[in-house]
């Protein structure tokens, strides 16, 4: 694991305050083919790093709350890396079932006005940060799921008006569900 954020016991504390909310809905997540089965696995985000997830860390399963969100997540995701649209098909989109009783909504504004400090006060992207430390969004992520929350809501940066939903498949609780349907690529 990366070298943890200087401020992260002071943002765990902010988060501490604050109690988690139930979220059930069908969520959306497009990805490569060859990790269609992955999908809920959240290994990727927690060997490379992600958002809300430092590096080496924890397994994390990004979605989106609707299924326009997804495919522009997934499209900024390879428009960052410099691969044209075509490039980046195909591409499948699965629908994933989450139902949680614990979710931390960081689109609420108390929560947002809480870990927003932070989030403005960082100089660099998580991804040009990562590399050295733990970046801000990494340690409220780290924060969240140390404190048991379910996973984070927060609003997608692809598409105005969007959320995500950032779940910890090691915090769901019994009778929480995050399911995708087995999926066939290629066969």
């Amino acid at each position: 694991m990366v070298e943890a954020h200087p401020q992260f016991e002071e943002i765990k504390a902010r988060i501490k305050r604050f109690s988690g909310v139930s979220f059930s809905a069908v969520c959306y997540r497009c990805t490569e083919p060859k990790f269609a089965n992955e999908i809920v696995s959240g290994l990727g985000s927690q060997l490379y790093g992600a958002r809300w997830t430092p590096k080496g860390s924890f397994a994390t399963v990004y979605l989106c709350e609707t299924a326009e969100a997804a495919l522009q997540e997934y499209l900024a995701r390879g428009r960052r890396m410099k691969i044209p649209d075509h490039k980046a098909l195909p591409m499948v989109m699965a629908a994933v079932t989450v139902k949680v009783g614990n979710l931390l909504d960081g689109t609420n504004a108390e929560v947002e006005k809480a870990v927003r400090i932070y989030l403005e006060g960082e100089k660099g992207h998580w991804r040009t940060v990562q590399g050295t430390r733990e970046a801000v969004s990494q340690a409220i992520g780290r924060a969240v799921y140390e404190l048991k929350f379910s996973g984070l809501m927060v609003m997608s940066q692809a598409l105005k008006g969007g959320r995500n939903v950032v779940l910890f498949p090691r915090n769901l609780q019994k009778g929480e569900v995050l399911s995708a349907p087995e999926l066939s690529i290629g066969e």
